[in-house]
């Protein structure tokens, strides 16, 4: 007995040890050359973006910029899977079909990897546990290939071989899951239900686990397996019992999970916690949530985000299978049933299918509407042309989607749909000529007149359409008579000096969590910018996200503390001052590597390029590199016609705000407040501020308009505009309507909905007005990119609707975002 047991556990740990060497062959760059990846927080970090931890109730209202932050972890293991190149393994390709992301080249690496290492294909026998098994089936399935006829070799008859006597509990979870990929007979069949039978009859009855030498990663991999067979008989209750075991016995309050009852094997570790995420978003389980009804208790999905798995560095292994749990936790959160490995089960993934290509197609009318803003080539027809397109791919698609009958199907109609979707292009009637935005610089802080710099359009309020509360645009000085527009309230800065972060906006000492030091230039701590506002104690704060922890909290603001971590000027030259150098990439995502540069070397730069949050510089050789100032030094920066800088209007926060225009000869610039007047000289020596976020917009009697509106002739006694409301990936209404000449945008589409029948809300007036929701289509709550977005004959405007004054013949478009 001693013996059999001692080979039993011999052949676990070395199974264990197979798999972690297999996945080990990651072909991954060197360490130096990943350096200002991992720095940046762009990619391997890039999941910290808008991350709020959800808690308890609160998980409904957070569950957006949790969700954001689960897409980018997935986009960043993939862009380390893909490192591997000809490397690429069965596991990594299943990653990539899920994350749409493989190529044919991928594809053939990966088929090849599983001839070669697979036991029985490569002239062995069935392999220890299974292992090789479960992964080679998993990764045909998912590139196309028919596992019973690999080469004339039946993969799947041996498997069942196995499961008719299987070597060990391990063998019967990998067989059971290997058959469950898709329907291969009858003799596959009889030995799924076996397998299944034989696994509930495993389970612990007093406990609801499954025992082994770490019960935490057997009891997840039972999980997985048996969500694959539901339709077999006593699963929905061993799976009912399981989930409610692991709850009671293994997760913590730090979202991972443990075995307190075995130290040496269960205690937290990466693997197991992706593996039970994996397991229960699997069963059904809301992994977005925390698992138990408490404050205190963090969600497995945001455990799996704080452990920073998806960085180079790590196992090739661990970065695998955490993508696949994250790619597992949204494909349930999005409405699919089961597991992603169960390809053929009927209408499993439908569901979760349609509202992934409905989010594709929302994003690429968020990103047409947003590149056309600095593509003077763009016409407000082309626009709606490229639009009016991605609307009937949507329709094309999501009526195959309805019509599939299996998971493989759905996922591969997807797939076709959404790169339908991303070959949409606006037309130009002639090349279009780049266009360097100007910039206004002030030490390390950095103002760019790019719209497109922001990380959230111009809504129907003025500011950005992340809140539904909103915030008041600010007007900036000009210079020469061009306006320097406002940077993004969502923007990333570094911390200049010694700064503390406070839990709460009440600046006490109890409240105090974290204080970090005063830190050479390469070492600054990045901190997201959230919000600003004014705390009770008369301080302009910053709501800010540590880009390396993820913790959140308040501390003061200004340029005393911070400054924008990513160039934006017109730089022309810099030099590298990271230790480790960075990267050179043939893509403005920073993929396709095609050098390392060294420290101190010195790189022309042809202009800075907007990429969301994080900005890049292509350089004179077409390359694309980092624009962090941590790992970067502009040694030559292109003057400005005019030596003047131009300073920000400051503000309260006690209500909501609207501003005069300035002027060009440097008079004072006032800002109205609810109760409160603030006045700042825009003097040439001022220094330039992120602009507060106001909140809570009440009615003004007498608002002013930020733009510039068009006088009409004294004969145009009324206007007509176009208007057309899309949701959903469906058009609401659309047609024409008759205003007074000087009517805004608002007026307009109050007529307009009053003429269609539609139910609007809204909140505010003139340069406070918000569309709160059209037809039941609502903007959601604060913190949420959740809105209505509106464009004028194809461009976003940089004010309220209510302050946008119309000329004839305008086309208004209004885009729900959700």
């Amino acid at each position: 007995m001693k013996r059999k047991k001692f080979l039993y556990w011999f052949s676990i740990v070395l199974g264990i040890f197979l798999i972690f060497s297999s996945g080990g062959n990651s072909s991954r760059a060197d360490a130096a050359s990943r350096a200002d990846v991992a720095s940046r927080a762009d990619v391997a970090s890039a999941y910290n973006y808008g991350l709020t931890k959800a808690k308890g109730p609160k998980i409904n209202s957070e569950v957006y910029t949790v969700s954001d932050a689960v897409d980018s972890a997935i986009s960043a293991g993939l862009a380390e899977i893909a490192q591997k190149g000809p490397k690429i393994d069965a596991w990594d390709a299943t990653c990539l079909v899920f994350g749409d992301r493989i190529t044919d080249s991928q594809a053939q690496y990966a088929y090849e990897s599983i001839l070669k290492n697979n036991d029985f294909l490569s002239g062995g026998s069935q392999g220890l546990n299974g292992i090789s098994d479960v992964s080679a089936v998993n990764g045909l399935v998912a590139i196309g290939k028919d596992p019973t006829n690999v080469n004339g070799k039946n993969l799947v008859a041996n498997i069942v071989k196995d499961a008719n006597n299987p070597a060990s509990a391990y063998s019967i979870v990998n067989d059971l899951e290997a058959l469950s990929t898709g329907s291969y007979g009858q003799a596959s069949e009889t030995a799924r239900t076996s397998l299944t039978k034989k696994l509930i009859g495993m389970q612990d009855q007093k406990t609801g686990l499954w025992n082994g030498f770490d019960k935490v990663d057997y009891t997840a991999r039972a999980i997985l397996a048996l969500s694959m067979n539901t339709n077999q008989p006593g699963v929905a209750d061993a799976l009912n019992t399981a989930v409610k075991a692991v709850i009671n016995h293994f997760y913590q309050k730090n979202g991972g999970f443990a075995d307190s009852s075995n130290t040496m094997y269960g205690a937290e570790n990466a693997y197991n916690d992706v593996t039970m995420t994996n397991a229960l978003a699997s069963a059904g389980v809301n992994v977005y949530a925390p698992l138990k009804d408490k404050t205190d208790y963090v969600a497995p999905v945001q455990r799996v985000l704080d452990q920073h798995l998806f960085s180079a560095g790590n196992s090739a292994m661990l970065i695998q299978q955490a993508t696949l749990a994250l790619e597992q936790a949204r494909f349930t959160r999005n409405g699919s049933k089961g597991s992603i490995f169960a390809f053929n089960q009927t209408d499993a993934a439908k569901p979760g299918e349609i509202v992934n290509i409905k989010d594709a197609a929302i994003a690429k009318k968020r990103s047409i509407i947003r590149s056309s803003i600095s593509d003077p080539q763009a016409t407000a027809a082309a626009v709606n042309d490229a639009i009016n397109l991605v609307d009937k791919i949507l329709v094309t698609y999501l009526s195959k989607l309805r019509a599939d009958s299996t998971s493989s199907a759905a996922i591969a109609d997807r797939a076709a749909g959404v790169k339908e979707l991303n070959n949409v292009t606006v037309s130009h009637a002639a090349p279009a000529t780049p266009v360097t935005p100007p910039t206004v610089t002030n030490n390390n802080v950095t103002v760019v007149n790019n719209p497109a710099s922001s990380s959230s359009a111009s809504s129907s309020s003025a500011a950005t359409s992340t809140s539904s509360s909103s915030s008041v645009p600010i007007s900036t000085p000009t210079v020469s008579g061009k306006p320097v527009k406002k940077a993004s309230h969502r923007s990333i800065v570094y911390a200049l000096t010694t700064v503390k972060l406070y839990r709460s906006s009440n600046f006490t000492k109890s409240n105090l969590t974290k204080t970090y030091k005063k830190r050479a230039r390469i070492n600054r701590p990045m901190f997201l910018v959230i919000s600003q506002q004014t705390n009770k104690q008369g301080h302009a704060i910053y709501r800010v996200k540590d880009m390396n922890s993820g913790k959140t909290g308040y501390t003061l603001s200004g340029s005393k503390y911070f400054a924008h971590a990513y160039y934006s000027a017109k730089v022309t030259r810099i030099k590298v001052i990271n230790p480790k150098g960075i990267n050179e990439y043939g893509k403005v995502n920073l993929t396709s590597k095609k050098r390392h540069v060294k420290k101190n070397a010195s790189l022309s730069v042809r202009k800075v390029v907007n990429y969301g949050l994080y900005n890049r510089m292509q350089l004179t050789n077409g390359r694309y590199i980092t624009a962090n100032k941590k790992l970067i030094l502009a040694t030559k920066i292109k003057k400005s016609s005019q030596n003047t800088r131009p300073s920000t209007p400051t503000a309260t926060t006690t209500g909501t705000s609207t501003s005069t225009p300035p002027t060009n000869s440097g008079s004072t610039a006032t800002t109205a407040t609810t109760g409160t007047t603030t006045t700042t000289n825009n003097s040439p020596s001022a220094t330039p501020t992120l602009p507060v976020a106001l909140t809570n917009p009440v009615a003004l009697t007498n608002p002013v308009a930020l733009t510039n509106p068009v006088t009409p002739s004294n004969d145009a006694k009324t206007i007509t505009t176009t208007i057309s409301i899309h949701a959903d990936g469906a058009t609401i209404a659309s047609g024409s309507i008759k205003v007074s000449s000087g009517a805004s945008a608002f007026d307009a589409l109050q007529a307009f909905a009053q003429q269609q029948g539609l139910a609007l809300t809204y909140k505010g007036s003139g340069a406070t007005t918000y569309v709160t929701g059209i037809n039941g289509y609502n903007a959601g709550p604060a913190g949420t990119m959740t809105g209505w977005l509106y464009s004028v004959n194809g461009t976003v405007p940089g004010s309220s609707m209510g302050a946008y004054t119309l000329k004839d013949g305008d086309s208004i478009s209004m885009t729900y975002i959700k």
